[in-house]
């Protein structure tokens, strides 16, 4: 017969299972946020500043036609300094 005042081991076992789990998973989840952390603070990402971007225009083939439409014309082509970045 089993004593009463004698523990279950394997509650025990659980138990101590359970702790170290609960604790690793702790320790991993604080261990990332603090890597996260640190690379933002150590790599910081910069916004790009300009919203436009100079953009050749391959159908205005002319220094007037180029001129006309407020465009500036450098080394035989028409730029646009208008352009969005997604374009």
């Amino acid at each position: 017969m089993k004593d009463s005042l004698q523990p279950d081991k394997s509650k025990i076992y659980w138990e101590v299972f359970t702790t170290i789990f609960v604790y690793t998973t702790c320790a991993a989840a604080l261990l990332t946020a603090s890597i996260m952390l640190g690379k933002s603070l150590l790599f910081p990402v910069n916004p790009v500043n300009k919203s436009t971007y100079p953009a050749s225009i391959p159908w205005i083939n002319s220094k007037v036609d180029c001129e006309d439409t407020g465009r500036q014309w450098l080394d035989n082509k028409c730029w646009d300094e208008e352009h969005s970045s997604s374009f």
